[in-house]
């Protein structure tokens, strides 16, 4: 048996579900995962042998297929980590499609759109894995735009003041609608993340552009993920992290003390009972 266990969010749960069932295909063993919201066929039965001892854990980022597939062992695999490497999903591609359509609620774009950029700031301006904007002006130097759309995790983020020539529109919709958004479109301008590289495997743009960061989860001194594809992408190398503006390190300071001061709130107001009347 394989079984699954998610860490993370969406993008980590996609990658932790397709190498499991990937695993459980090739080795004829049954597959123990919870579906994953608004991918009905991750809900699929996949029936094989199931040994409930010994167990064998998978964690990190390399999952040793090759030795797993030439030697099947009689055993519990429990896949415990990233597995962030495209080379392990590539050869899988139109099966893994096939596996992550999206369920008929998750709402579709009412048009194609011409380009996507993907921008993560919340986690990554604190964390140090934010992209300079020096990035994002080369990625769209590089291509021709259209109509450029922003998806991102902070929309009131000063720092999209800096995107004002293209004159962006934001996406608003759910992480799975946004998903499902990215992957339509005709260019996609990523973030190092396993959210904007679901949208490229899923989708079929036209033009990709990658960070190629000296710095972050996709560096060489990095978490050793690899899902930046040099024959898919146009690279964008970048050498220095973000460096924010004084009016951006005012809004991120401000956010940062937000989540302290509602819990203050709660603890020392008290929120008064209301009582139905009649």
């Amino acid at each position: 048996m394989v079984e699954v266990v998610y860490k993370g969010q969406l993008g980590n749960n996609l990658f932790q579900y397709c190498l499991g069932r990937i695993l459980a295909e090739d080795l004829g063993f049954a597959l123990a995962a919870e579906p994953i919201r608004g991918f009905p066929h991750t809900a699929d039965a996949v029936e094989g042998a199931r040994y409930e001892s010994p167990t064998v854990v998978l964690s990190g980022q390399h999952a040793e297929l090759a030795r797993l597939r030439a030697q099947p062992p009689e055993c519990r695999i429990l896949l415990n980590g990233w597995f962030q490497r495209h080379e392990y999903y590539r050869p899988h591609r139109e099966k893994i499609r096939r596996w992550l359509a999206f369920d008929d609620t998750v709402r579709p774009p009412a048009t194609v759109p011409d380009t996507v950029v993907h921008v993560r700031r919340n986690d990554y301006v604190s964390n140090g894995w934010a992209l300079p904007f020096s990035f994002y002006e080369e990625a769209l130097n590089r291509v021709s735009p259209g109509h450029v759309w922003i998806l991102t995790d902070d929309p009131n983020d000063p720092f999209f003041r800096r995107f004002a020539r293209w004159q962006p529109r934001f996406s608003s919709g759910t992480a799975l609608e946004d998903l499902r958004f990215m992957s339509a479109a005709k260019r996609i301008v990523m973030s190092q993340s396993t959210f904007s590289w679901w949208a490229t495997f899923l989708g079929d743009p036209v033009e990709v552009v990658c960070p190629d960061p000296s710095f972050g989860a996709w560096s060489p001194s990095g978490e050793e993920a690899a899902l930046i594809e040099r024959d898919r992408f146009t690279c964008v190398r970048c050498e220095d992290p973000y460096t924010p503006s004084k009016r951006e390190s005012w809004y991120q300071r401000r956010r940062a003390v937000r989540p302290a001061i509602a819990r203050t709130v709660r603890r020392w107001i008290p929120i008064p009972t209301l009582r139905r009347s009649g």
